[in-house]
């Protein structure tokens, strides 16, 4: 696969991470008990070292393998569209699917006491964008059933692979007719002006 679409800049995957916090966890020795579990980039956090805050359900096989063993992939996916010639003034172009991604490899280690922060910190996350100011503690007495059944875990990132095709092998102009395609879309955000 080209360079072009792996060369991405850190405050791009950075952004990417805070944006799409949504990813596959895949655990290594069983990929068949994937699961789909929002996570968050901890820069800064209690970690010396960047890694991936986020919890998962006590009683899924995932938990159960990542447990026995840590290793995981984790696989997040952004904006995608598919572009249609019709798009493009270009005689011969054929269509394409153009996206944001990136894929992470790490050791998941579970642990009961980040599970308070990790359930807190989403929360927080994804509430502030929202302006509703709605906070963890609000769930009332239900707050200690549903925590009971999860457990937070901190994930090493030993690989960081991007991989945002949105049309840097395009000459400028096909790149121009693909963004007014995306007019209001997500993707379109990632093109560049």
């Amino acid at each position: 696969m080209s360079a072009v679409f792996k060369d991405v800049p850190e405050d791009k995957i950075l952004r990417f991470l805070a944006e799409n916090p949504l990813a596959w966890i895949i655990p290594v020795a069983r990929p068949e008990n994937a699961v789909l579990m929002p996570v968050l980039l901890d820069d800064g956090g209690a970690a010396p070292d960047p890694s991936f805050l986020g919890h998962l359900p006590k009683r899924a096989p995932v938990t159960q393998t990542l447990a026995e063993d840590g290793r995981a992939v984790l696989l997040f996916l952004g904006p995608h569209s598919y572009v249609p010639p019709g798009w493009i003034s270009k005689p011969g172009w054929v269509p394409t699917w153009n996206f944001v991604s990136l894929k992470a490899s790490g050791s998941v280690n579970l642990d009961a006491s980040l599970t308070e922060e990790a359930v807190r910190r989403l929360v927080d996350h994804m509430e502030r964008p929202s302006g509703s100011g709605w906070k963890l503690d609000e769930i009332g007495p239900r707050r200690e059933a549903l925590l009971a059944g999860i457990i937070g875990f901190r994930c090493s990132i030993d690989t960081l692979s991007p991989r945002f095709k949105t049309g840097q092998d395009e000459t400028e102009q096909s790149r121009a007719e693909i963004r007014a395609g995306l007019a209001g879309h997500p993707l379109r955000s990632w093109m560049g002006e």
